[in-house]
């Protein structure tokens, strides 16, 4: 029979397994070789995916994206616009959007970019040694014009892991996962993959004037 001892060794030797599991992220992004060409000015974030099981987290994606874009140096879109123009073309889920052409929404939008994103995974993994949430999002930017993905980038992160020693533990770290803030989680990859987007034409001021500045219609 195995002591209790071996299996608490056994079980520390283990941990490192379960660190590379909980530890594992991935990035990914691309920017179109000619960008500087076909460089948009005006930017419409496009309704955000959500194929995950949590619901409402594209809304923080979404709102996330929108308060970035102007420090990028692009002019956006204002919501109520982007919101009326999708209920005249009648799309209710994002999914409809594949079925109309970035042309037109272009046109309808008065955008010479469109930026599209999704939430990929928003979920909780427990495992024997630890309790992790995790979430992937993508973003791209399309030209209206062109049709051409000017951009696209993809994060997928662990958020809060703790580890799961003994029972009171894991039920610690149940209560502290339940008020995770997915706002927060969703705010620190669009951080992370508005990094590697290209500045727009638009010269970011000292002050936080450009914001409001470059809300049009």
């Amino acid at each position: 029979m195995i002591s209790a001892l071996r299996l608490a060794a056994v079980a520390l030797l283990m941990v490192p397994a379960f660190a590379a599991a909980a530890d594992a992220e991935s990035e990914d992004w691309q920017v179109h070789k000619e960008f500087e060409r076909l460089r948009p000015m005006t930017v419409a974030v496009m309704p955000m995916d959500n194929l995950s099981l949590e619901p409402g987290v594209e809304k923080a994606l979404y709102d996330a994206v929108y308060e970035r874009l102007a420090a990028k140096g692009y002019a956006k879109i204002s919501v109520e616009h982007v919101s009326g123009v999708m209920q005249k073309l009648g799309v209710t889920i994002p999914g409809l959007l594949q079925g109309i052409s970035v042309k037109r929404l272009g046109e309808e939008l008065h955008a010479d970019g469109l930026l599209f994103g999704q939430i990929e995974q928003s979920a909780r993994i427990n495992q024997v040694a630890y309790d992790a949430i995790v979430v992937s999002c993508s973003l791209k930017l399309v030209s209206a014009g062109s049709g051409d993905t000017l951009w696209y980038a993809q994060q997928w992160r662990t958020a809060k892991r703790q580890w799961q020693i003994d029972p009171v533990n894991a039920l610690i770290n149940s209560v502290m996962h339940s008020s995770a803030s997915r706002e927060a989680r969703v705010n620190y990859l669009v951080q992370e993959m508005l990094k590697t987007l290209p500045d727009g034409p638009i010269e970011r001021g000292a002050d936080n004037l450009l914001d409001k500045a470059v809300i049009v219609k």
